[in-house]
């Protein structure tokens, strides 16, 4: 018998026999599938606040995708030791020891992983910190939900996908941010049904946030410490056995644990390599400030905030009328507190954890600093918003609500626009290892083309060249690994000669034949420095000697910028 009439006796068998079946079982999977959907849908619309979570996280995702291959700057300096760090740790390097870094040692391993999952562009880390911002927003919606409406809960959430304060010049803090909001909704659930068990999630998520940002992981530390005790006595639990342990795995155990993996990275570095890269003394960084003017720059900065546009105006009148009426209903209700104990002792927590979270600025007065405390104030704003709500009627409720959807509306409508105005051909960087769109100036990318371009021609397969005073993105983009874990040169970095001689053996060992000096070698601005005079003598006298430039790009007349009037000039061994 032929091959056709195989196929067509097979086929005549199947249409008799199997046919039906098989439309039998299609109808079952279909029917199935669509009872599970019908009960999703019930379940759904029968707890609302699951429904509003999912949409929690399809807001995030909404709002957050089209910025996966936007950033608004990137600078060869802050940005270019992330991308770097990141690059070395997905190829098996330790921070701190094989490369300077100044945050904990967990995100290099985070975003390597991403790097490694889906490719070494920046895109792909743009992933894994779209992750990190969607598991903040779900937080706080999760706890605010704890004691404010689900509706709220939902908006507060949506309020900080809009009006998200980005730590434009790392992608390291955006972890630190969602480990401190986790720590928090474990906080406030612990005061809702008084489970140890809820503390220990809290112990895990600071744990994470030291090993991200040591002195955040240890100020929050304290304060859910002292944050227990309050609820404890309030409530009047004694220290049991169960709660001792807690106290022993929080204030000795988890401290032991932080401190070992740091003293085990760091322990093989000299005294002045280890306040490089953890510059938490006073005399380590350039910004001081006193309290007195750290509060005046604090008003400064949300005055300024609050009157940028309608959006904000709208909600800090909001605000404003929220707080008159808890005021009046404090003054008008006989025992208010004693009613409403939890909600009351969740607003003092959060205002506590963002007073807490305020350190950095408050020592530095640097404004990006404050940004640690966007939740804080968010989750506190609509808190106070919820709670007033609860005391207008239905109708006055639903306004209220249908004000702050729109609000966020007219946000996301501001937002959307921004995007497509700024993702235009011009502001596409094409170099490998980018692939997205910044605002950077043309001439800030056509310098770095250049830049890269040379380095990748001129240098061997195994030549790797030395960058200074801040410029490792030059090293991420070219795929070179640094001949020094030295990676900035400034002032306020207190380089001591000690460490310029260790330097300059390396790259005679190396034989390191090429350097790449930028315009930012002379910025006479604070904590800068100029290479050579106020920092550095010795390095600058070594490449003066040894070196010759070859090739100049970029802006060597304008003041250098942290991302423009940037200028390269590279060198090669005489």
């Amino acid at each position: 018998m032929s091959l056709d009439g195989h196929l067509s006796t097979g086929q005549g068998y199947l249409e008799e026999n199997e046919l039906p079946a098989t439309c039998n079982k299609n109808r079952i999977n279909v029917l199935l599938i669509c009872i599970q959907n019908l009960i999703m849908i019930n379940y759904l619309t029968k707890n609302s606040k699951t429904l509003l979570m999912i949409l929690t996280i399809l807001t995030g995702l909404f709002v957050f995708y089209p910025q996966l291959d936007y950033i608004p700057y990137i600078s060869q300096g802050d940005h270019g030791r992330d991308l770097y760090a990141f690059s070395r740790a997905y190829e098996g390097d330790v921070p701190y020891q094989d490369y300077w870094w100044v945050y904990g040692p967990l995100m290099p391993y985070y975003y390597g992983s991403f790097f490694k999952a889906l490719g070494v562009t920046i895109p792909s880390l743009m992933v894994g910190k779209l992750l990190l911002i969607i598991i903040s927003g779900v937080f706080i919606y999760l706890s605010l939900s704890l004691y404010a409406k689900p509706s709220i809960s939902f908006l507060a959430a949506a309020w900080y996908f809009l009006t998200y304060q980005d730590f434009f010049f790392t992608f390291n803090h955006a972890g630190g941010v969602a480990a401190i909001i986790v720590t928090t909704y474990c906080l406030l659930l612990y005061l809702k049904d008084q489970k140890t068990i809820r503390l220990y999630f809290a112990l895990i998520s600071i744990f994470l946030t030291c090993l991200i940002k040591v002195n955040f992981g240890l100020c929050n530390l304290l304060g859910l410490t002292i944050a227990v005790l309050f609820l404890d006595k309030l409530n009047g639990s004694p220290i049991d056995a169960k709660k001792t342990r807690y106290y022993i795995t929080s204030l000795i155990i988890l401290p032991a644990c932080v401190f070992s993996i740091y003293f085990m990275l760091l322990h093989k570095l000299p005294i002045y390599a280890i306040r490089q890269c953890l510059p938490y003394l006073k005399s380590d960084h350039p910004y001081n400030v006193s309290l007195g003017e750290a509060f005046k720059i604090f008003l400064d900065i949300n005055k300024f905030h609050f009157s940028q546009n309608l959006g904000n105006m709208f909600i800090i009148s909001i605000i404003g009328i929220s707080i008159l009426q808890v005021i009046f209903a404090i003054k008008t209700t006989k025992g208010f507190f004693v009613v409403h104990k939890k909600a009351a002792n969740a607003f003092v927590i959060l205002l506590f954890f963002y007073i807490l979270n305020l350190h950095e600025f408050i020592l530095s007065g640097v404004y990006y600093r404050m940004f640690w405390t966007q939740p804080f104030s968010i989750m506190l704003t609509f808190l106070i918003i919820s709670f007033a709500a609860g005391m207008l009627s239905k109708f006055a409720r639903n306004l209220l609500l249908f004000g702050l959807l729109f609000c966020l509306t007219m946000i996301f409508s501001n937002h959307s626009l921004m995007m497509k105005a700024l993702k235009i051909p011009i502001n596409y960087m094409p170099i490998e290892r980018t692939k997205v769109f910044t605002i950077n100036p043309p001439q800030w990318k056509y310098t770095v083309f250049q830049t890269t371009e040379f380095l990748k021609s001129n240098l061997k397969e195994n030549e790797t060249f030395f960058a200074l005073p801040y410029d490792t993105l030059y090293h991420y983009l070219t795929n070179k690994k640094s001949p020094t874990r030295q990676l900035i040169f400034f002032e306020h970095l207190n380089i001591p000669a000690e460490q310029e001689e260790k330097i300059i053996k390396e790259l005679e060992e190396k034989n390191v034949n090429w350097v790449l000096l930028s315009s930012r070698l002379s910025l006479d601005k604070k904590g800068m420095g100029i290479f050579g005079k106020t920092y550095c003598p010795i390095l600058h006298q070594y490449i003066n000697d040894t070196f010759e430039e070859v090739v100049r790009y970029g802006d060597w007349v304008n003041e250098p910028g942290w991302a423009w009037n940037h200028g390269t000039m590279i060198l090669k061994r005489k």
